[in-house]
C-alpha cells in the first residue's frame, strides 16, 4: 500500500484546524526556510519533519541548537489545536529542553508534539525530536491561552 500524499488529519477535527495548521507551516518564513513538513495532526498530537541541511548547520555539520529550539514550537501548538476554540491563540511562556544528541547534516528529523494537559488559560506540551529511533531533543513547553479578541 503506497504512503498517503500530504499530511494526515485525524477525523473529527474542527473544520478550521486544517487550514490553520497548513498556514502555520506554509506562511511562516522560519518554517519555510527550514523546509518544515506538516506530517500529521490528531487529537492532542502532531508531527512535523525536516531534513538537516544548509544554513541551519554549524561548522561541525550539525543543526544549530537555536534552530532546533525554534522548530520545537510548531508541533506543540499543532498538538493543542484539537483542544482549542477557533477564537483562541496560544503563546509560549516557558520552555525547558534538553539536547541529548546532535542532529547531523542530512538526517531526517521527526518532531512530535503531545498535549499533556489543557486548563482554562494554560496548556502543557511535550515535544521530542527524533532521528529514526534515536532521541535527539526533548522539551516541555508551557503555553498561555488567550482569546484572539482580547
Amino acid at each position: 500500500m503506497p504512503a498517503p500524499e500530504g499530511p494526515i488529519f485525524a477525523p473529527g477535527l474542527a473544520g478550521w484546524v486544517r487550514p490553520l495548521a497548513e498556514s502555520l507551516i506554509a506562511e511562516t518564513g522560519f518554517h519555510r526556510w527550514a523546509k518544515l513538513d506538516l506530517l500529521q495532526v490528531g487529537a492532542g498530537m502532531a508531527q512535523v519533519g525536516f531534513t538537516a541541511a544548509g544554513e541551519m548547520l554549524i561548522f561541525g555539520k550539525y543543526v544549530h541548537g537555536g534552530v532546533l529550539n525554534g522548530l520545537l514550537e510548531p508541533p506543540a501548538l499543532l498538538a493543542m489545536l484539537s483542544h482549542m476554540r477557533e477564537d483562541e491563540a496560544a503563546m509560549t511562556v516557558d520552555i525547558h529542553l534538553q539536547h541529548i544528541r546532535s542532529v547531523q547534516a542530512g538526517e531526517r528529523v521527526i518532531l512530535t508534539g503531545r498535549l499533556l494537559k489543557r486548563g482554562r488559560n494554560v496548556a502543557f506540551c511535550d515535544v521530542t525530536a527524533q532521528v529514526g529511533d534515536s532521541l535527539c531533543t526533548t522539551a516541555r513547553i508551557t503555553k498561555s491561552i488567550q482569546s484572539k479578541t482580547s
